[in-house]
């Protein structure tokens, strides 16, 4: 995962393919915010390689000081 001037990135190495990069991304991010997976849903983006996910319960200041943790 990286940050630049589209926000965090995340690679990941699943084909595109009937979901399986995006839910790669969604488990990655929910390991690096530390929550379960089950807290981070998909807001837009499923046909897009630009995606914007939801996180249960915290905003982008917490997810940003977690992953400076990390």
């Amino acid at each position: 995962m990286e940050v630049d001037s589209r926000g965090l990135v995340v690679h990941v190495r699943s084909a595109p393919e009937a979901g399986r990069a995006t839910e790669e991304a969604r488990r990655a991010l929910a390991a690096a915010a530390g929550l379960p997976p089950s807290a981070v849903r998909l807001r837009s983006g499923a046909r897009s390689r630009t995606k914007v996910f939801d996180l249960d319960g915290m905003d982008g200041h917490e997810l940003e000081r977690r992953l400076r943790r990390s």
